[in-house]
């Protein structure tokens, strides 16, 4: 199912391996104060978490109080170090093993996602650092908009849960297969 990869395809995907993820939810009592502390938690959770050069943050929504961020580095202490910065605020949960992450692009990525994401996901629309949870083929999905690639493509990364990456990846190989996709490995850490 979903075709056979076509290198120089319209869709690349590769898989992120050997993240460290975590959610974190604002506790009932600190909600309304969360919700004004959310810009500085927002951007410096990570950066102040993790001492490394490019953490990776995913979506603060402040109505809900929901975070989730992952660095490769430092995965075996980032649910901790979140934890130890937001313990007024927020709990914690180490989520590393719970879901898988995919990143994908290229020229017709808007078309290949355009066949499940109810999302707009137009570039006027959907800027980078913006994400939105929603359903693709019956499977939960959360997709978030990174920064365009040096030729100016689009660049998403997408969490399922890691029981449903199968399901996704057939869904995502389906949809790209008219456009051809490439497969590509992890770049090495930096």
């Amino acid at each position: 199912m979903g075709g056979k990869p076509q290198p120089s395809g319209g869709v690349t995907v590769y898989e992120r391996h050997g993240l460290g993820l975590a959610t974190m939810l604002a506790r009932r009592t600190r909600r309304p104060s969360y919700g004004n502390a959310s810009s500085s938690i927002s951007s410096s959770t990570c950066l102040t978490a993790l001492p490394s050069r490019t953490p990776t943050r995913w979506p603060l929504s402040a109505s809900t109080g929901q975070l989730a961020c992952a660095e490769r580095k430092w995965r075996h202490v980032f649910s901790t170090s979140l934890r130890q910065i937001t313990v007024p605020l927020a709990s914690v949960s180490d989520q590393s093993g719970g879901y898988a992450v995919f990143r994908v692009s290229g020229h017709a990525i808007r078309e290949t996602l355009a066949k499940g994401f109810a999302v707009d996901l137009d570039a006027r629309a959907f800027k980078p650092g913006d994400a939105a949870t929603t359903l693709v083929s019956h499977i939960g999905a959360t997709i978030w908009r990174r920064e365009d690639n040096p030729d100016g493509t689009a660049v998403f990364e997408i969490t399922v849960f890691r029981s449903l990456a199968q399901s996704f990846w057939e869904w995502l190989s389906g949809s790209a297969a008219e456009f051809g996709y490439e497969l590509l490995q992890e770049p090495a850490p930096q």
